[in-house]
């Protein structure tokens, strides 16, 4: 059966009261959580590989990798063209001297790149508004003109 664009495949949606596989497993473990634990901890300290990972995966969870970039930046403005030139020579020169790999260069010129953007769409919009605000003084300082004249 093939189901119309927009439309759901189940109108009526989940019925209530059912409780999800996960969530009914989770109560029936649950009051045996401690005998279960015990014997888990048991095992891990009796050698079984498997039952001591399983312990220090839950004491001490994986770290995620540090990824961040550490960049000295110009001082002054990202979209000026002086600072332009300066960021890209440096990225090229954080490559070369093995500071940076080339991935790495390309995600922080990405990011750069977006940042420039964000100012520029800000500084776009903020003198539309500046704009829309004088047209909309000038019009109504020509509508009370006109008002005066007409009245």
């Amino acid at each position: 059966m093939t189901f119309k664009a927009g439309e759901s495949g189940n109108p009526t949606g989940r019925p209530k009261g059912i409780i999800d596989k996960r969530t009914e497993w989770r109560e029936l473990l649950q009051s045996h959580a401690k005998d279960l634990i015990k014997t888990l901890v048991d095992e891990a300290k009796a050698g079984d590989s498997t039952a001591l990972r399983l312990c220090i995966e839950r004491l001490l969870p994986r770290s995620k990798a540090d990824n961040s970039i550490h960049f000295e930046l110009p001082e002054g403005r990202l979209d000026s063209g002086d600072n332009m030139l300066q960021i890209a020579h440096d990225i090229t020169a954080a490559v070369a001297s093995g500071q940076l790999s080339i991935e790495e260069a390309e995600k922080f010129a990405a990011f750069i790149d977006r940042q420039r953007n964000v100012i520029k769409n800000a500084e776009w919009q903020q003198r539309n508004e500046i704009a829309d605000a004088e047209s909309k003084k000038y019009w109504d300082e020509r509508l009370k003109k006109t008002d005066r004249v007409s009245g």
